[in-house]
């Protein structure tokens, strides 16, 4: 029953979902030997634009994620199977993008010849659109080698406690497609 469960959670957390969301593995990774982890916390976090405390939020619903599927943090003495990385970067677009339109016409008919110019100009300008860019790398441990990353796109220009729960909300979605099927 749980290996049904898990599935068909995956499909519908990706199909309610607004995080646009990609994936893409390793083919000869053996994802059923991966049991026991490690965190590569030198190369996890994010930007230093970002609150650390975002950085932690997706740390600890990656935690709670793992626990629930029955991977086990590899203690200090025991090799882990896989790595854990995570990040969080931001994003800008529509910066410096001008929204100015013109335009020339020209026509004649009936003798007469005539010429248009036309020139529009944005009123209020365009603000640029901020994002979070999550990545959430598995990495086989014996090999040292990427086997799957999974990415989520985070509208940034919200506010404070709807942006930490939109972060939760990507690093489930993201996760929820791990292992690739």
């Amino acid at each position: 029953m749980h290996r049904l469960a898990m599935p068909l959670l995956a499909l519908l957390l990706t199909a309610c979902s607004s995080v646009p969301v990609e994936t893409d593995y390793n083919p000869d990774a053996n994802f059923n030997g991966y049991q026991r982890y490690h965190w590569q916390m030198e190369t996890s976090g994010s930007d230093s634009s970002i609150s650390p405390f975002h950085g932690q939020r997706v740390k600890t619903t990656l935690q709670n994620l793992l626990n629930q599927q029955r991977y086990r943090e590899a203690n200090q003495a025991e090799n882990p199977d896989f790595l854990i990385r995570y990040y969080l970067t931001e994003t800008v677009e529509g910066h410096g993008h001008s929204n100015t339109r013109g335009s020339v016409g020209l026509g004649s008919g009936g003798g007469g010849f005539g010429m248009g110019v036309s020139v529009g100009f944005p009123l209020g300008g365009s603000k640029p659109e901020r994002n979070f860019k999550l990545i959430i790398d598995v990495i086989d441990a014996r090999a040292n080698q990427l086997s799957w990353r999974g990415t989520g796109l985070i509208d940034a220009d919200q506010d404070s406690e709807a942006l930490a729960e939109e972060i939760v909300k990507a690093v489930e979605t993201v996760w929820a497609l791990y292992p690739p099927k």
